[in-house]
């Protein structure tokens, strides 16, 4: 009798807690967690930039969550969230704490066609889907004069299409419309200002072509939007991108990307660059270098007096040692020129009758940072 008594309440206690276990195994299989953490300290000499003060700041750490849960054998739903500190950076103001970077549906027709809706990455050159995983690059993060702060997501639809062309060669195309966001500090002679605007009505694509020469990828993106900042509409702006990056040498990873923005309401016209080379020397050790320069244009009732400038030029070093495949230390040291700074720094001293440029200011920064990610 005490037997039978028993082995009912293990059958009771089955039927209770197998559904429960289904259930756990389900969401085992169904959902899939990545994260990123890039932490690290920063410090300038001279003038402040991107966040770094010259006294110093360890206030500076970018962390993502990643979650994937699948739907069904097509389609999933992605949430990334985001934390950035930026020190001492004005940009700071405009950031929430903990943001929704990512938050979207994404069907697969075939495994070349898919569709995502909602808060996306956009798909814009070489790094922006992961700019902000720093295990992937030599350097703190990619060059921000081409990536920019901002339109590293788009609230709309993205839809992407690959194919294999034959002899290796494969060509992946991303078409968008949606919108997205600008941050950006601007100088000038009244100071510096913090500009927060929305990209509204903006449409575009990006075409990648890889070669199976030297691993090579060759990408070209072209959008188009209108600028929206805090006194409303403010006209269209076109900015195509061009993006290489290729391995001439197994151990070795160049990157180069050009990036030009023109637009109306006010008059506006900005080149930047950059090329980068990541050499793997050992399993251990990584060597980085990176070159970037930046240009505008200064636009006049006179337009005689429009002249073009270096915003920026820089250069910078770097050295990574990785712990594991996923975990890498790094130190790295930048020289910087020109007039985009934490503080204004007016490209003009002088402005009629003729233009004519102030001085350009010179700085040096560093970072030491721990890259880590699953």
């Amino acid at each position: 009798m005490r037997n039978s008594r028993i082995r009912g309440a293990l059958l009771v206690a089955a039927v209770l807690v197998a559904p429960a276990a289904l259930r756990a195994q389900e969401l085992d299989e169904r959902l899939q967690i990545h994260a990123s953490l890039n932490a690290g300290y920063g410090r300038a000499s001279d003038l402040p930039v991107f966040g770094i003060p010259t006294e110093g700041t360890s206030d500076y750490r970018i962390f993502t969550l990643q979650f994937r849960y699948k739907l069904g054998e097509k389609d999933e739903i992605v949430t990334q969230l985001l934390n950035r500190r930026l020190g001492a950076s004005p940009i700071a103001a405009a950031i929430g704490d903990i943001t929704t970077q990512w938050a979207y549906w994404n069907h697969r027709f075939s495994p070349n066609a898919s569709v995502k809706v909602g808060r996306n990455p956009l798909p814009r050159g070489l790094m922006n889907e992961v700019r902000y995983i720093g295990t992937l690059f030599p350097f703190y993060r990619p060059s921000m004069e081409v990536t920019t702060d901002a339109q590293d997501a788009l609230d709309g639809v993205v839809g992407s299409y690959s194919r294999a062309l034959g002899g290796g060669v494969r060509a992946t195309v991303h078409g968008f419309v949606g919108g997205s966001e600008h941050r950006a500090l601007v100088s000038s002679s009244s100071g510096l200002a913090l500009r927060v605007a929305r990209l509204d009505n903006m449409f575009g694509g990006q075409l990648y072509i890889d070669l199976p020469v030297w691993d090579t990828r060759i990408g070209a993106y072209l959008s188009r939007y209108q600028f929206r900042g805090t006194t409303g509409p403010a006209g269209y702006r076109t900015n195509p991108l061009f993006s290489l990056q290729t391995k001439p040498v197994e151990p070795v990873t160049v990157r180069a990307e050009y990036s030009r923005l023109q637009g109306y309401g006010p008059l506006n016209d900005n080149r930047s660059k950059y090329a980068q080379v990541a050499w793997r020397i050992s399993d251990r050790w990584q060597l980085g270098g990176e070159h970037t320069r930046a240009e505008q244009r200064l636009f006049f009732a006179n337009t005689a007096n429009n002249r073009d400038f270096d915003a920026v030029r820089s250069w910078g070093v770097a050295g990574n040692y990785f712990l594991r495949p996923n975990v890498v230390l790094k130190a790295e040291h930048h020289w910087r020129r020109g007039y985009v700074w934490d503080v204004n720094v007016p490209p003009t001293s002088q402005t009629t009758p003729t233009v004519v440029l102030a001085p350009e200011r010179a700085g040096k920064y560093f970072i030491v940072s721990l890259a880590t990610s699953f």
